[in-house]
């Protein structure tokens, strides 16, 4: 009875993870329940070890798996709280396997499984892209703080009062095009010793400085442009989503609402709320807003997130 429960418990990973794979509920209980009863039988074997006498190797590799199975479990449900002890467990718990199994004689078959399995685990957390893919080991946030953000961008009919300026914005543009930000800003900061307040470069600098992850400088660049002219509904969407993405929530819900008191036929401001409040666990709010959305255009297969919110929690 208790290997049938052991087996039953491991095979609740996989089944999670394919679950997780062809968005079908319920992958994200199975995946929990699946590292839990992992961890409650490792934590025991500790414990038991401890008190058999049990060879430090095989002890060393119950402590690891109960580590482990709080990593990945963060990992792969995407809680950022195990991001740093995983730096330090997951390369340990590498090693540790590679010993036992290349230096252990007489293998326990549980433990090998196990192990064998977390090993298999962790090969996604090293870059690999997929449906579902789990945190990675380094976080693209940490590195990446901007992203790809769906945000809109339409053509502004922003002027210059100098051929030279209008020339360094064009150039700074075609660098930022070939996604040579730091060159871009430089080019983008001699235009503004021309024109201090001129709202295209200031615009443009914006989202330079949040594709090299400054993304306050950029926050604190589109704050300067609504000060000099608060009517363009784009600064409020970018701003709006550089204070989502560094979880000033409430800031970032005012500004799309902003967005829509000058431009409500929009989709995007409504989509963008919808993301907000959703992570808020407001899902009732999240669902009118996508419904918003869609009334004006939206096409909801284009947005990953938004179609996973519809889909659990939108009737």
């Amino acid at each position: 009875m208790k290997n049938i429960l052991f087996i039953l418990t491991i095979l609740l990973i996989p089944i999670g993870i394919l679950l997780r794979l062809y968005d079908i509920v319920g992958g994200n209980i199975l995946l929990t329940l699946g590292f839990l009863g992992l961890l409650i039988f490792y934590l025991k074997k500790t414990i038991s070890g401890f008190q058999d006498k049990v060879s430090k190797k095989i002890i060393v590799l119950n402590i690891l798996l109960v580590l482990m199975s709080i990593c990945l479990f963060t990992k792969y449900l995407y809680h950022s709280f195990g991001d740093y002890p995983t730096l330090i467990i997951l390369p340990i718990f590498i090693i540790s396997t590679l010993v036992y199994l290349i230096t252990e004689r007489e293998k326990q078959t549980k433990l090998t499984i196990v192990t064998l399995l977390y090993l298999i685990l962790t090969i996604p957390l090293f870059g690999f892209e997929f449906n579902e893919s789990p945190r990675h080991y380094i976080p693209q946030s940490w590195y990446d703080r901007y992203g790809e953000p769906k945000s809109y961008i339409k053509s502004i009919p922003f002027e210059f009062e100098l051929p030279e300026t209008k020339k360094l914005n064009d150039k700074g543009n075609n660098l930022k095009n070939q996604q040579l930000y730091s060159d871009a800003i430089k080019v983008y900061e001699k235009g503004r010793k021309l024109e201090p307040k001129n709202l295209s470069l200031l615009f443009e600098l914006s989202e330079a400085h949040a594709k090299i992850n400054e993304l306050e400088t950029a926050i604190a660049l589109l704050d300067t442009a609504i000060s000099i002219n608060p009517n363009y509904p784009e600064f409020y969407n970018n701003r709006g989503l550089l204070y989502y993405k560094i979880s000033r929530d409430d800031e970032a819900i005012e500004d799309f609402e902003l967005g829509i008191k000058l431009d409500s036929t929009q989709s995007s401001f409504y989509a963008n709320l919808a993301m907000v409040y959703y992570y808020q666990d407001s899902f009732e709010i999240a669902c009118a807003k996508i419904k918003k959305a869609e009334s004006l255009g939206l096409e909801i297969t284009d947005f990953k997130l938004l179609r996973e919110i519809k889909e659990e929690h939108c009737e």
